[in-house]
């Protein structure tokens, strides 16, 4: 698996990495590149800029190793380009957080453009070049993208300092001309990008440059476990479009390689679940300005609560959740009556600037895990929930330091399964499996 690929990372916290690679990613696609983007960790509300398959992102926290190289592999087949970014710094590590990009551009033998924060810095950014080298034992520190450049005098001396480190430049975005450093990405609502942005980026980004930095990446040998595409296999609608954002798309491969025929279904357009449908997903983010379309939609609140009282298997995780309670309030006060699954109302308090982590331990066997298994998860908006009451009961905990300190999370009843946090299909060997076996019996039982 020799897929060119290169991993933009800042030396600290930005999102301007994000919308660089992003506006790199349209700018390659215009010039007839097939291009796979990937983040590395899960995706805010306001960065997933992916269409309705969500975003793809790649966490060594919520799945093994060997899975993330699965997921890569089966994300990446058939592109001529392989773009990778970062929020945190190429060296940070996150409190309760196990890596940092550094670990997986290793992982993937993957090269690395830095992102360089320069405004007031003058010769002494060849000691931070330097020290970062000293970091990169063994890893292809191939270029560097200079933000925050004051002036052409100001881009001189530091393509000098770079050409002294040995270090390409790929660009150089100037002070106020462009995204800076605090720059916001572009969400799934700011598709397509604005036209000031791509000619800023393209006008001071190397594109050809990144292009031919992609290319010196190393071999990965190839990962076989994503084999079945789910011809055969139950159909499973899973949410998206306008209004919701699914979880993750890896997450939607890794349902496919289990069996599932995965089907698309938007929460305002459409008005009934495909034909078919033997297993539902509502897993991911709920965009607050759409919860009064969602909930005009009537037609399909109505069946999607119909078929879950039929015993349909349904996930419903972080804004799922939300669609199938009776009312929620959005945090600007407008409140809507939704699906009505659940006998429960909700808050949405506001979104969460980077995700959560949390570990989930199985209260009972669930449509997902065993009881007493335990992964983890991330939870992106705060919202506040009334609980359903008698006769539901909380699939999961949140881990706290021992057992009597572990807080009931979701609601679960037959075969629905519900969370304010959000898994990976990925977080387990046998979780999709799992979720598939279930939903296959169901479509058996009403043939």
């Amino acid at each position: 698996m020799s897929i060119p690929r290169v991993l933009i990372a800042p030396t600290h916290h930005t999102r301007l990495a994000d919308a660089v690679a992003a506006t790199v990613a349209e700018i390659a696609i215009s010039r007839g590149h097939t291009v796979r983007y990937h983040h590395l960790g899960p995706l805010s509300p306001g960065m997933c800029w992916d269409r309705w398959e969500g975003a793809a992102f790649l966490d060594p926290s919520l799945y093994s190793e060997d899975s993330l190289l699965g997921l890569y592999d089966v994300a990446t087949r058939g592109a001529t380009l392989s773009l990778l970014s970062s929020t945190c710094g190429l060296l940070d590590r996150q409190d309760g957080v196990p890596w940092a990009p550094v670990d997986v551009a290793r992982l993937l033998d993957c090269p690395v453009a830095v992102l360089i924060d320069c405004r007031g810095w003058g010769t002494g950014i060849g000691a931070l070049i330097t020290g970062l080298k000293g970091h990169l034992t063994g890893l292809n520190l191939a270029a560097a993208i200079l933000s925050g450049v004051a002036d052409r005098e100001h881009l001189a001396l530091l393509r000098r300092v770079c050409a002294d480190q040995d270090l390409p430049v790929a660009g150089c975005l100037f002070d106020g001309d462009g995204p800076g450093w605090d720059a916001t990405p572009p969400g799934a609502w700011g598709l397509p990008l604005e036209g000031t942005l791509v000619e800023a980026v393209s006008r001071q980004v190397d594109i050809d440059g990144l292009i031919s930095v992609a290319g010196q990446r190393g071999f990965l040998s190839w990962q076989n476990w994503l084999t079945d595409r789910g011809a055969d296999g139950p159909v499973v609608a899973v949410a998206g479009g306008r209004g919701f954002t699914p979880w993750s798309r890896d997450s939607i491969e890794v349902l496919r390689s289990a069996g599932a025929e995965v089907r698309r279904v938007d929460l305002i357009e459409h008005r009934e679940l495909p034909a078919g449908t033997a297993g539902l997903i509502l897993a991911g983010t709920l965009w607050p300005g759409a919860l009064a379309d969602i909930a005009m939609n009537t037609s399909l609140l109505q069946a999607i609560r119909g078929r879950i009282e039929e015993g349909l298997p349904t996930l419903a995780l972080g804004g799922g959740m939300l669609t199938l309670i009776e009312r929620v309030q959005d945090s600007l006060g407008r409140s809507c009556d939704l699906a009505g699954a659940i006998p429960a109302s909700a808050e949405i308090l506001w979104d969460l600037d980077g995700p959560v982590y949390v570990e989930l331990v199985a209260e009972q066997d669930n449509l997902l895990m065993a009881k007493g298994e335990a992964v983890t998860g991330w939870v992106l908006t705060e919202t506040e929930m009334t609980g359903p009451g008698e006769g539901w009961e909380a699939p999961l905990s949140v881990a706290g330091e021992g057992a009597a300190l572990r807080r009931p999370e979701g609601a679960a009843s037959g075969s629905l399964m519900c969370s304010r946090a959000l898994l990976h299909l990925a977080a387990t060997p046998d979780m999709a499996s799992c979720f598939v076996r279930r939903c296959a019996a169901y479509a058996v039982s009403h043939a």
